[in-house]
């Protein structure tokens, strides 16, 4: 028969002659023929939790597993929320991603709210908490958005009926304008430039990838013949991941002048294999793209005398160039790779190659004059 009642289990202190007491939570477990079973199993020493509601914070995930199926009753914390969200959702995603919400929920989701149960927490002051954090607007939407997804995770796991973050309102927006570079600032850049560094600013600013793209290219990923290039993945950290969209995923042109350092990179590189990356370090593995920014593209910019930059600021800078160039609002958007653009600009008919081409070139045409 099965049971309906919420299991809490039992938290006991044992008695240890030989070592150091030791806290044991014994509970009910059902086998796969259906038998319930008496188990136990050791916390941690006294020493590591000094007292039982410590020991109760540690067992919480799981006495939540053991309860997943009973669905009311159930005094879930946020911060075992939190916990199941990391093992069973975050795992399957980016590493950039894992690394970005694992910071903000250890950073200041948990300290905040991780003792709370799901139920008590009130949209009001998690909006008075947003407002007091020191970080920018843009962050605290991000935080805010955060919470909105680990509390939909409870909710498909019928955790709980409500998302008290729906009604949390919180305003973004940038504090500044995003850095865009002049055609003449970039060629002051590239002139600073060495390689292979010169070569990563002219994909960044020539075809708009992002860092993660730019340390993920293969020499295998290019097809000379064609000159196209496929976005097939990124890499974070040294780590290699899925593109950051489904749109990424897409044949770019890569116009002859930018092509050209790229095959004499080719010649000159020790690791020219399919599968081997484009930009390895000496041991063939990828670079670290924050690493490149602070030790080789920044001080280019202070010898150009262009001001600070960062690898968006590429980007930036070729999105605006599309514009002055006269390209059309989806030939951007096929050249940028972004999933929508605004519901105004969805009539536009898929661009083919040959605009996407000519709107490239043209960008490239004002670098190379």
């Amino acid at each position: 028969m099965a049971r309906h009642r919420y299991q809490y289990g039992c938290l006991t202190r044992r008695n240890n002659k030989l070592s150091e007491d030791v806290w044991q939570f014994r509970f009910y477990e059902t086998t796969p023929e259906g038998r319930r079973c008496r188990r136990s199993t050791s916390v941690g020493t006294v020493a590591q939790y000094a007292t039982k509601t410590h020991a109760l914070r540690v067992i919480e995930p799981l006495r939540l597993r053991l309860n997943l199926h009973h669905r009311f009753g159930r005094p879930v914390s946020v911060s075992a929320l939190m916990d199941r969200y990391m093992e069973h959702e975050l795992s399957e995603r980016r590493h950039s991603t894992q690394q970005s919400h694992s910071s903000a929920l250890n950073r200041w989701i948990r300290p905040r709210w991780g003792n709370y149960l799901l139920e008590q927490v009130k949209p009001v002051e998690v909006e008075e908490w947003l407002r007091s954090l020191p970080l920018a607007p843009k962050t605290k939407v991000n935080l805010r958005s955060l919470f909105h997804l680990i509390y939909e995770h409870a909710q498909r796991w019928e955790l709980t009926d409500r998302n008290p973050i729906d009604l949390v309102r919180q305003r973004g927006g940038r504090r500044c304008i995003p850095r865009v570079l002049t055609p003449g600032e970039v060629r002051l850049l590239l002139e600073q430039g060495a390689e292979p560094y010169r070569t990563m600013i002219l994909f960044a600013v020539c075809l708009g990838l992002r860092a993660s793209e730019i340390m993920g290219l293969q020499w295998g990923d290019f097809n000379w013949e064609d000159l196209t290039v496929l976005i097939r993945r990124g890499v974070v950290n040294g780590k290699a991941g899925d593109t950051k969209t489904e749109a990424s995923r897409k044949a770019l042109p890569v116009d002859p002048r930018v092509a050209a350092p790229l095959v004499e990179l080719h010649q000159h590189s020790l690791h020219k294999g399919p599968q081997d990356w484009v930009f390895a370090n000496r041991s063939g593995r990828p670079r670290g793209q924050q690493n490149i920014l602070q030790r080789h593209l920044r001080p280019a910019a202070v010898r150009a005398a262009i001001g600070k930059i960062g690898w968006h600021t590429f980007r930036h800078s070729y999105s605006t160039m599309l514009e002055a160039v006269g390209a059309g609002m989806k030939v951007q958007q096929e050249l940028l790779r972004h999933s929508t653009i605004q519901s105004t600009m969805n009539i536009y008919t898929q661009a083919v190659s040959e605009q996407k081409r000519a709107a490239n070139s043209m960008v490239v045409g004002i670098l190379f004059k």
